[in-house]
C-alpha cells in the first residue's frame, strides 16, 4: 500500500449555525445607475437608448404617414425601419424620424449608412415634411424650451403649428 501525502486534514462539515466571520453577504441587486437618469426641471428624462427605440405604435404611424414601401426602389418586401437622423447623432425613435428601406438598400453598399448623398437626400426630405426638429422627441423639445411640458399634446401641437 502506498502512503498518501495529505498535508491538510480532510475538510469537515460546517455547522448549520454560521460563525460570526462566516456571515452570508446579501445578494447584490441590480440598481439603476443614478448617473444615467437625467433630471431636468423636475422631470426624469429617459436614457438615450430608451428614446432611440422604435415602438410598435411609432412603426405603424410611420407606415401610415410615409407609406409601407422602400424609399429607394418602392418594393414592399423585407422592409426595415431606418432612423433618418442616426441615433448616434441624437436621432430618436419617433415616426417623423423613420423611413422604410428594403433590407438590400438598408444594409447594402447603396445604404444611407454608406452613401452620404442618399442620407442627405432623406434628411432634406424629412426636414421639408416635418420641420427642422423632425428627429427630436418631446424631451428634446422641452429641454430646448420649445414646448412647455413633456406631454404628447404639447409635442404634437408644436409640429402642427410649424407645418401650417
Amino acid at each position: 500500500m502506498l502512503n498518501e501525502f495529505n498535508p491538510c486534514p480532510k475538510p469537515t462539515k460546517v455547522d448549520k449555525k454560521l460563525k460570526p466571520y462566516m456571515k452570508k453577504r446579501p445578494k447584490k441587486t441590480k440598481k439603476t445607475n443614478p448617473l444615467k437618469q437625467e433630471i431636468y426641471k423636475g422631470r426624469t428624462i429617459p436614457t438615450k437608448q430608451q428614446r432611440g427605440k422604435i415602438t410598435t405604435a411609432q412603426y405603424n404611424e410611420a407606415a401610415r404617414q410615409h407609406g409601407y414601401e422602400c424609399y429607394v426602389c418602392g418594393c414592399q418586401t423585407s422592409l426595415e425601419a431606418h432612423h433618418v437622423k442616426f441615433r448616434g447623432n441624437s436621432g430618436r425613435g419617433g415616426w417623423r424620424n423613420i423611413r422604410f428601406l428594403c433590407s438590400e438598400h438598408h444594409r447594402g453598399n447603396y445604404s444611407p449608412h454608406q452613401n452620404e448623398a442618399l442620407r442627405k437626400e432623406i434628411e432634406a426630405l424629412h426636414e421639408e415634411l416635418h420641420g427642422s426638429h423632425y428627429f427630436c422627441d418631446k424631451y428634446d423639445l422641452f429641454k430646448l424650451g420649445l414646448i412647455p411640458n413633456t406631454d404628447d399634446k404639447s409635442f404634437e401641437k408644436y409640429f402642427e403649428e410649424r407645418m401650417s
